[in-house]
C-alpha cells in the first residue's frame, strides 16, 4: 500500500508533542532529524507504527525518525506543519554534550547538498575511467569542460556550506554567500598565488586557500550570527537593513582571514592528522574496525561526525582512505539482508528484506538495518563480521576514494584512477567478500522468525480460509477502483476493490471487525475482519487537503464493530463545493492473500449490500 507522506507528517508531529514541542527540525539522507524541548513525552512505540516510518532513534541530542528514501517527501511536510527558527544551536546545548552538538551542526549543514556533491564525485570518476580507456581526449574542450564541471561543488564548498549553516545558526543567507564567496574569489586566490606579505590594519594575514575547506566557513558563519545580532539589535530600524549586512561582511571576511581561517584550518588538518595517523599504523586494523563499526554509528545517528574528515582528506590528499573501508559495511549489511531473504519462510519479510538489499546495494542501508537485520538480530551481527572482514581485505590492498561519494554500485567509478588499479581491484574484492560472507553467514547462522510470530499474534494477518460476501459501506453507483480518478487506486498497487460514488455523506461498517486505522483528517479508514482481510475506505479524491473539515468520526483506532455501524459522517455538498471528488474508495489491501475476488461493479447498490466476493 503506498504511503501518503502527508499523513505520516501530521501523525509524527501529533506524537512528537505538537509544534509547541519541536525546537528544530532537519533530514539526512533517509531520517528526519527532530530537536525537541521534552523527549520523555514522546511514545517511541507508538511513533515507530506510523505508517512511513521505519523506526526510531535518540541520540546525539537528537529524535530521529528513519524513513528511507522518502525522507524529503516527510520532511516537506512537516515543515508545513511546525514553525521553527534556524539556529536553535542554543537549545542543544541546554540538553546534550559538546560532540553532541557538534554532530547535530554537521549533520543539519551537509545533509541538504550531500547528494550533489557525491553528483559531481561520480562524474569525476566516470571521467577517470574514460581517460583509462582512451575514449574521451583530455585536450579536448568535453573533457576540460566535464572536468571543471565535476570540481565546482569542491571549489566552492564554502559556499554551499555557508548557504545552509545561515539556517542553521539564523544569519542572513546573502551575507553568508558573500563571507564564503571573499574566501574563494579569484582576487583573493590570485593574492594566495602571488605569495606576497598582506597585512590587514598592520596585522599580519596567513594566506591560504580555502577551496574545498570546511570548518573555516563554519567558524566564520557561526561568529558571524552575533554579529548580526548585535548591529540588529543596536542600529536603528531605518538603516539597519543596509548596515547590518555591511558591517557583518566587514568584520567577518578580515576576521576570518585573521583568525577563524587559520584556526579553522589548523583543527581540521589536526582531525584529519589523528585518523591519517591511526591508518598509517595499521590499515588492515582500521579496515577490520571501520568494516565492523561503521554501521553501528549509523545506527546511533553519529556517522556524520566523520564528514570533516573525508572531505579534508580530498582536499589535503586528493583522495580518501575511510571511504574505501566503509564500503564493505554498507555491501555487508545489503548482504545479511539478501541473506534473510533467501533464508526465511515468511512472504512479508521474504519482501521486506528482498527491497531493503537492493537498496543498500546503493548505498542506502537504514532499510536494511532497521527493518531487517537489527531487527532480527543475528544479522545484524552477521553483517558486522561481514564489514570487518572485508574491511581488512580492502586496507590490506589500501582501498581508496579518488572523489566524494556515499559508497554503492552506482558510486564505483569514483574508486577508480588510472595507475592505481591494484587498489581498485582490492575495493572490488572487499565488497564482494562482504556482500556474499554477510549473506552466507545470515544464511547459516539463521535466525528466530520473530516477524512471523509477532504477526500470527496481530488481528487480520492472517486469513481465513474459504470465500466471503464484502457488502458496500455506502449506497450509490459502483464503479471498478481502476476506473478512479486517483492514480495511485487506480493502479491497484495499494489494493483492488471498488469506486462507490457516493448518494449521501455516511460510512457504514461493511462487515463484523476492528477499527485498524483512523487518521486525524478523518477522511479514511481501516477495517479488519473477523476472518483478516483487510480493507480501507477512502472518503474522496486529495481530501486530505481539507484537514477533518467537513468530517464528523464515530469510531476511534482499536475499537470492534459490527456490521451496520456508523463510522463516517461526510458533508457531501461541502466537498463538492471545494472541488473534491466524493468517490469513496473501498479495496482490499491484504491481496498477498487472497485468491480470487468477484466484483460487482457498473451498479447502483443500497448500503450493505454485496459489491465484493473475496476468496481466501
Amino acid at each position: 500500500m503506498a504511503i501518503d507522506y502527508s499523513i505520516t507528517a501530521k501523525e509524527i508531529v501529533k506524537e512528537l508533542g505538537g509544534d509547541e514541542n519541536i525546537v528544530n527540525v532537519t533530514h539526512c539522507a533517509t531520517r528526519l532529524r527532530f530537536i525537541l524541548k521534552d523527549e520523555s513525552v514522546v511514545d517511541g512505540a507508538k511513533v515507530a507504527k506510523i505508517p512511513g516510518v521505519i523506526t526510531t532513534v535518540q541520540a546525539g541530542g537528537q529524535y530521529q525518525i528513519v524513513i528511507g528514501n522518502h525522507v524529503s517527501d516527510a520532511y516537506a511536510f512537516v515543515m508545513k506543519l511546525v514553525h521553527v527558527e534556524s539556529g536553535e544551536i542554543q537549545d542543544i546545548g541546554k540538553k546534550a554534550g559538546v560532540v553532541s552538538r557538534i554532530i547535530d551542526v554537521i549533520s543539519s549543514i551537509f545533509a541538504p547538498f550531500l547528494y550533489t556533491l557525491a553528483a559531481c564525485g561520480i562524474l569525476q570518476g566516470i571521467l577517470g575511467v574514460l581517460v583509462a580507456l582512451n575514449w574521451i581526449d583530455t585536450t579536448g574542450g568535453t573533457y576540460q569542460i566535464l572536468n571543471f564541471v565535476s570540481w565546482t561543488a569542491f571549489t566552492f564548498l564554502p559556499v554551499l556550506i555557508a548557504v545552509t549553516a545561515s539556517k542553521k545558526f539564523n544569519v542572513n543567507v546573502f551575507i553568508a554567500v558573500v563571507i564564503a564567496c571573499a574566501l574563494v574569489s579569484p582576487d583573493y586566490i590570485a593574492m594566495v598565488n602571488a605569495g606576497d606579505p598582506v597585512k590587514f590594519l598592520g596585522i599580519p594575514v596567513q594566506l591560504l586557500s580555502y577551496t574545498s575547506s570546511v570548518i573555516p566557513i563554519i567558524l566564520a558563519i557561526w561568529i558571524a550570527s552575533y554579529v548580526q545580532k548585535f548591529f540588529d539589535k543596536v542600529l536603528p530600524i531605518v538603516v539597519r537593513n543596509l548596515f547590518t549586512p555591511m558591517f557583518t561582511i566587514a568584520i567577518m571576511v578580515p576576521l576570518t582571514l585573521l583568525v577563524f581561517g587559520p584556526v579553522g584550518n589548523t583543527i581540521g588538518g589536526a582531525i584529519g592528522d589523528i585518523y591519517n595517523t591511526l591508518y598509517g599504523l595499521s590499515p588492515i586494523v582500521a579496515g577490520v574496525v571501520v568494516g565492523g563499526l561503521w554501521e553501528v554509528l549509523v545506527i546511533f545517528g553519529v556517522h556524520w561526525g566523520i564528514t570533516p574528515v573525508t572531505v579534508g582528506n580530498y582536499a589535503n590528499l586528493g583522495y580518501d582512505t575511510f571511504t574505501g573501508l566503509q564500503a564493505s559495511a554498507v555491501f555487508s549489511q545489503a548482504g545479511a539482508a539478501l541473506g534473510v531473504f533467501l533464508k526465511t519462510k515468511d512472504k512479508e519479510m521474504k519482501g521486506v528484506s528482498l527491497s531493503a538489499a537492493l537498496t543498500g546495494l546503493f548505498g542506502i542501508t537504514e532499510p536494511a538495518i532497521y527493518g531487517v537485520n537489527l531487527r532480527l538480530k543475528k544479522p545484524m551481527i552477521c553483517g558486522c563480521i561481514a564489514g570487518a572482514i572485508g574491511g581488512g581485505i580492502g586496507g590490506a590492498f589500501q582501498a581508496v576514494s579518488w572523489s566524494y561519494n556515499m559508497p554503492g554500485i552506482a558510486t564505483l567509478p569514483a574508486y577508480f584512477k588510472a595507475g592505481h588499479m591494484t587498489q581498485f581491484i582490492g575495493l572490488v574484492i572487499s565488497i564482494l567478500v562482504s556482500f556474499v560472507l554477510g549473506a552466507l553467514l545470515t544464511y547459516l547462522v539463521g535466525f528466530k522468525e520473530e516477524i512471523t510470530e509477532l504477526n500470527e499474534n496481530e488481528p487480520g494477518t492472517k486469513l481465513t480460509e474459504g470465500t466471503v460476501e464484502v457488502a458496500s459501506p455506502v449506497s450509490g453507483k459502483v464503479i471498478h477502483v481502476s476506473k478512479v480518478n486517483d492514480e495511485a487506486f487506480a493502479s491497484e498497487m495499494m489494493g483492488k476493490g471498488v469506486g462507490i460514488i457516493p448518494n449521501d455523506g455516511k460510512v457504514y461498517a461493511p462487515f463484523d471487525g476492528t477499527i485498524s486505522a483512523l487518521f486525524d483528517t478523518n477522511h479514511a479508514v481501516g477495517l479488519t475482519g473477523e476472518n483478516g482481510l483487510e480493507t480501507l475506505i477512502h472518503i474522496g479524491i486529495d481530501t486530505v487537503k481539507l484537514d477533518g473539515k467537513g468530517f464528523k468520526v464515530h469510531t476511534k483506532t482499536d475499537a470492534s464493530v459490527k456490521k451496520g455501524d456508523l463510522l463516517v459522517e461526510f458533508d457531501k455538498e461541502l466537498l463538492e463545493k471545494e472541488g473534491f471528488d466524493t468517490t469513496v474508495i473501498f479495496i482490499v489491501v491484504n491481496m498477498d492473500q487472497v485468491k480470487d475476488m468477484k466484483i460487482e461493479d457498473e451498479k447502483t447498490v443500497k448500503v450493505l449490500e454485496s459489491v465484493m466476493e473475496v476468496t481466501c
